[in-house]
């Protein structure tokens, strides 16, 4: 039994066996993926093949020969969405995209409670300096 097979058929995997899947590294079987989707006025077949190359593009993914579908391996050892990755669990958008993302927008959120800080204070040194008396 494949890895990914593995860890989408048992529910619950103890952190042992979860961090030995990880060790062992992603299965990356050479997979043809095909499609065929029914139009007006013909059929059209779209094929996808998994080669060394596209490993390599995309670390985080894996494939499982008995299900010929692709995963995110991240995902399945951590037990997250254990979707295929044909059915959306990380074609929506990728991690690194994701917390890309993440990080601009706290950084955006940093930088608007900064600036409001700092406007606080100019504002009470013009303050001061117009009331010099006070």
């Amino acid at each position: 039994m494949n890895s990914v097979d593995f860890l989408l058929t048992n529910k619950d995997i103890t952190y042992e066996i979860r961090t030995e899947i990880k060790r062992l590294g992603r299965p990356i079987p050479n997979l043809i993926i095909s499609k065929t989707d029914v139009g007006k006025s013909r059929n059209y077949s779209r094929n996808f093949n998994t080669c060394s190359s596209v490993y390599e593009r995309f670390k985080w993914l894996c494939g499982c020969p008995e299900r010929n579908k692709l995963f995110c391996f991240i995902c399945l050892v951590m037990g997250g969405n254990q979707s295929a990755w044909t059915q959306g669990c990380v074609g929506k958008g990728r991690h690194k995209a994701t917390a890309y993302r993440e990080n601009i927008r706290r950084h955006n959120e940093n930088v608007d409670k900064n600036r409001h800080i700092l406007n606080q204070i100019i504002n009470c040194i013009k303050f001061c300096e117009t009331n010099p008396g006070l």
